[in-house]
């Protein structure tokens, strides 16, 4: 027995925990820069490992998703709303799906991965596809996290914060 079933066991828990580590921008709760990266440093492993272990090797189709969800992720944090409390170095995120849905859409692959090779015994294509739309996920969120924290926080409005505390609503929030 190789150990290709406990990579794709470690991707799937790695991919669910960047998920459930995603909840902050669901509700709205500020956090450190550090605790920002964690999503995506989850998904990046995760990614890495799908694409370790995927058995084709196409070199040329990962750079180009990674490329691709690098730069779609630098464009969606720029138009992500934001807070921020600069004496504590905390930020919120404004209520967004694009994060949540790409690590939702990892986790499904990583899912997907676990089922149809080690459950189901069938063999991969070849093509190296699943992995490379995993490290397109990954790079889209550590690109969104990055443009997030170097360029929409640092130019939001000042509120006084504490870590994992919600925003409040005004009436002309919507």
């Amino acid at each position: 027995m190789n150990g290709l079933p406990v990579y794709h066991v470690v991707a799937v828990v790695l991919a669910a925990l960047a998920m459930w580590d995603m909840r902050r921008e669901i509700s709205e709760r500020a956090a450190s820069p550090l605790r920002w990266a964690v999503p995506p440093a989850l998904a990046i492993v995760a990614a890495a490992i799908l694409l370790i272990v995927s058995p084709g090797k196409r070199w040329e189709l990962w750079a180009v998703c990674i490329g691709v969800g690098l730069v779609a992720g630098l464009a969606a944090g720029v138009i992500v709303k934001a807070e921020k409390d600069f004496a504590q170095n905390l930020s919120r995120m404004y209520r967004t799906w694009d994060g949540v849905a790409a690590a939702a859409l990892l986790l499904l692959l990583a899912v997907i991965r676990f089922v149809s090779t080690d459950l189901m015994h069938r063999p991969s294509g070849g093509f190296g596809v699943l992995g490379a739309l995993a490290a397109l996920l990954a790079a889209f969120q550590v690109g969104r996290v990055l443009t997030f924290q170097l360029h929409t926080a640092p130019r939001a409005i000042h509120y006084d914060m504490v870590p994992g505390q919600k925003r409040h609503r005004t009436h002309d929030d919507g």
